[in-house]
Parts: C-alpha cells; sequence; structure tokens
C-alpha cells in the first residue's frame, strides 16, 4: 500500500504544483486554457496514436471490460439525466451534468496514474475506456446538448453537427489514424515513435 502510495504521489504533487501555479498567477490567467489545449490537441493524441500503433488487436478486444465500463458509465450517467430533468433542469444543462457525473478521466488522470502503478500492459484497457467516453458518452452529451438548445432544428442538423464534432477531436482522429497502422501490420520508423514519446511526454501536463 505504502508503495503504491510513494508511486502515484509524483503525479498529485504535478497536480498540486499546477494549483499553486493558478493560485499565485505565476502562469498567467490563461494557463489553464492554453496548457490544456496542448495535451488536448498535440501531447495526448501523439500518445494515444503510439498506443494503438504499437498494439495488437488482440490487446485493443477486451469484451468483458468493454461492457462493464461502458455499463457503469450508462447507469451513471441515465440516473443524473433523469434526476435532473424530474428536477426542472434544461435538457442542455442536465446533459452537462451526466456528462461530468459519468465522465471517468481516463485521458489525464488514467494514463499517467497507470502507467506509474501497472505499467505498459494497463495502456490498452485505459485506452479503450478513453475511446468509449469520446466515442459514446462526448456522442450523446452533444447530441443532448444540441437538442436541448436547438429544439426547433431538424435532425438531419443535430447530427450533421455531430459528426462534425467528431470528425475534428483529436482524442477520436488519433487512435483511429493509429488503428489504420496497427491493421496493415506496419511499423512505426524509430524516428517517428522517437517524436511522438517526445510530444506525448508532455500530456501530463494537464494536471
Amino acid at each position: 500500500m505504502l508503495n503504491n502510495l510513494l508511486i502515484v504521489l509524483p503525479i498529485f504533487a504535478l497536480i498540486l504544483t499546477g494549483w499553486i501555479a493558478r493560485k499565485s498567477d505565476a502562469l498567467g490567467p490563461n494557463a489553464t486554457r492554453e496548457v490544456n489545449r496542448l495535451v488536448v490537441y498535440l501531447a495526448l493524441p501523439a500518445v494515444l496514436f503510439d498506443i494503438v500503433a504499437n498494439a495488437k488487436i488482440t490487446d485493443l478486444w477486451e469484451p468483458g471490460f468493454i461492457a462493464a465500463f461502458t455499463l457503469g458509465c450508462f447507469i451513471v450517467f441515465a440516473g443524473t439525466l433523469c434526476w435532473r430533468v424530474s428536477t426542472g433542469h434544461h435538457l442542455a444543462d442536465a446533459a452537462i451534468d451526466r456528462l461530468n457525473a459519468s465522465y471517468a478521466n481516463t485521458g489525464f488522470v488514467g494514463f499517467p496514474l497507470v502507467l506509474s502503478l501497472v505499467g505498459d500492459t494497463g495502456m490498452a484497457p485505459t485506452l479503450i475506456a478513453t475511446i468509449v467516453t469520446v466515442c459514446v458518452l462526448f456522442v450523446i452529451a452533444i447530441v443532448l446538448i444540441e437538442a436541448g438548445l436547438q429544439t426547433e432544428a431538424r435532425r438531419r442538423d443535430i447530427v450533421t453537427k455531430t459528426l462534425f464534432s467528431l470528425v475534428k477531436n483529436p482524442l477520436l482522429v488519433a487512435p483511429t489514424l493509429g488503428g489504420l497502422v496497427m491493421v496493415s501490420g506496419g511499423h512505426l520508423p524509430g524516428p517517428v515513435h522517437a517524436f511522438l514519446k517526445l510530444l506525448g511526454g508532455a500530456a501530463p501536463l494537464a494536471l
């Protein structure tokens, strides 16, 4: 127990460092937004692409884990949505609340925690959880938010906006491209792999 605590302590120390930096205004008022943009658009996609491109299909196909994780998220998702709507909240607000309740922060927190405690063998399930979050939870949330904000909009418009937002999402595009490399049976050249490692090393900055 103590060993595990010592392993994850640097991660929470990183979170504390960020909190102190923000409270002291050492990095300026826009630092949080800009650092998160760096992670979401560059660092974390590099990690996801690298993991998938170098994985095997058998590593990512875990039907039991996929079912358990998706079901758990859906129960919290549906329960929160029904509760918030039944208490008079707007559908868009309720959708955001249920996303907050059911969203597992596997992208920002999960990867560094699992890597520290389990190692590379735990990266595949973490990646699966991230993809489920992006492909399922985010999609449903976007549809509900759009439906709530544009009650008179045509369904086709809502679907188009949802698909467009997914196509632009780097957390979905990166593992998809990595999957193409994996399926093709190709291997990333050494310099490309080294580049992805360097860029992906910035991902914990989101903490």
